[in-house]
């Protein structure tokens, strides 16, 4: 168990972290989210327990970091954005010197390449040096190191930045399986892979948590309004469906095809088909349009 209480972090008077609140459990996987300078980065390294907060305290498995950080540091694995790499050494003479920098038991350091090379999928490039790979795969290698110590809880800042669509893909995969027995925390802005890859999302703004929900939940709980969409052949198409019970706004976007604004919990489908009857309209399509996680996102962090 992860907790944070009232976390705070000021950079000569600058707030960036300002009193957060958060619980994390065993084997949850979460995404950190919010815009550039919100405070996700700095939130990651003090539970990481590379920065100290100016105030408040991270606890983890009932440990203070400020007390037993060096105990809690065992049990943690940080990948910073900027993943620290040494383009002139191969992955095995790279993941070596981490495993004595790690203060990894001699008896056990072959143990620990073999389980991070084998979590990682990077045995094909064991023997390559890093600066001649990949994104995809420098990435790899910084999560490799990483897992040299077997952390409990992975703390990863923007792994998949600057990857392609599919080493973001394998990544992401590479993390979901990480996160089944352990506890992850990322931070990313790509929304739409944080919903695929995370069980939990947490927004923050201006250094402090605006949302804290399942992805699923937060589409529909901070989303004000409902969208519906319709292809229509007929007249006073805009007027007509303007006037219905629940509906605020509706727009032509192209010819034939509107899109209509309700009030929250509103459907007007079936009165929209009504209607249609009615004025004896051609109703080809009519989609009941579901709210996206960078909708919800938007709306939390605009202000």
């Amino acid at each position: 168990m992860i907790v944070l209480t009232d976390l705070g972090k000021r950079f000569n008077g600058t707030t960036a972290v300002d009193g957060i609140n958060l619980k994390i459990s065993q084997g949850e996987i979460v995404g950190l989210l919010g815009p550039n300078g919100a405070g996700k980065t700095t939130t990651l390294r003090m539970i990481a327990g590379v920065l100290p907060p100016s105030r408040g305290n991270v606890v983890i498995d009932n440990m203070d970091m400020k007390k037993e950080d060096k105990t809690l540091k065992k049990l943690i694995g940080f990948l910073p954005e900027n993943n620290p790499l040494y383009d002139d050494l191969t992955v095995e003479e790279y993941l070596n010197f981490w495993t004595r920098l790690k203060g990894v038991d001699k008896s056990r350091m072959t143990d620990a390449v073999d389980f991070a090379v084998k979590n990682t999928g990077t045995a094909e490039v064991f023997y390559r040096p890093i600066g001649q790979l990949s994104k995809g795969f420098r990435q790899r290698v910084g999560l490799s190191q990483v897992l040299l110590t077997k952390p409990q809880i992975l703390i990863l800042d923007e792994p998949t930045e600057g990857l392609d669509p599919n080493q973001r893909r394998e990544i992401k995969d590479l993390i979901i399986n990480l996160g089944k027995k352990r506890t992850v925390i990322i931070s990313s802005h790509v929304l739409s892979e944080v919903a695929k890859i995370c069980n939990r999302i947490v927004i923050i703004h201006k250094g402090r948590i605006v949302a804290d929900d399942r992805p699923d939940h937060l589409k529909h709980a901070y989303t004000g309004k409902q969208i519906i969409e319709a292809e229509i052949k007929g007249e006073n198409v805009v007027k007509t469906l303007g006037s219905l019970k629940g509906v605020t706004r509706v727009s032509e976007k192209q010819e034939r095809y509107f899109i209509l604004e309700c009030e929250k919990n509103t459907d007007p489908r079936s009165e929209i088909f009504k209607t249609a009857v009615s004025k004896k309209w051609t109703l080809l399509t009519l989609l009941k349009k579901e709210a996206e996680l960078e909708d919800v996102f938007s709306q939390l962090t605009s202000q």
